[in-house]
């Protein structure tokens, strides 16, 4: 019986490793270097810097040095109810996050025109555990801006040619 599991396992593993399955990864962006600003605070500035900071494509502190120009133009996080309970207590939330940004080349450039990006989740409440839910909401926008930072590279590495046209 043992023999028979051994012989299993190094099955899968022949089979896992003749397959050529490879974690994804970050996409080329098709660009040395790129300058990030915003026009004020912003967490999912603050992730693009992170997902570049181990990447080939390096953060230029100045923008005459930078190939290209990432400008969040603004961030929008936005709580609403979605649904109510028959006695009128909120059953769940629409957590929204909107990011506005473009992005130019060194000449100014359009590479992505002005563009909004908006995530949304649902959020059930309950009121006999409220510090749970703020933490759970808490989670879903950091979330948010993972994503939506990882949509924001995507796209610079379409428009600039070193990335997957999907």
């Amino acid at each position: 019986m043992r023999s028979l599991r051994l012989a299993a396992a190094l099955a899968l593993v022949s089979a896992l490793a003749g397959c050529g399955f490879q974690l994804r990864g970050d996409a080329p962006m098709g660009i040395q270097s790129i300058h990030v600003s915003t026009v004020g605070a912003s967490p999912v500035a603050t992730e693009v810097r992170r997902r570049l900071a181990g990447g080939p494509t390096k953060l230029s502190p100045t923008l005459k040095d930078a190939e290209a120009h990432l400008r969040i133009n603004a961030e929008t996080p936005e709580k609403s109810i979605l649904t109510l309970t028959g006695a009128g207590r909120v059953y769940e939330y629409q957590l929204r996050l909107r990011v506005d940004y473009q992005v130019a080349d060194a000449a100014g450039k359009a590479l992505v025109e002005p563009t909004q990006i908006e995530l949304r989740r649902n959020l059930t409440y309950s009121e006999t555990a409220p510090l749970a839910k703020e933490a759970e909401e808490a989670q879903l926008f950091t979330d948010m801006r993972q994503e939506a930072a990882a949509v924001i590279l995507r796209r610079i590495a379409v428009a600039a040619g070193g990335g997957p046209t999907r």
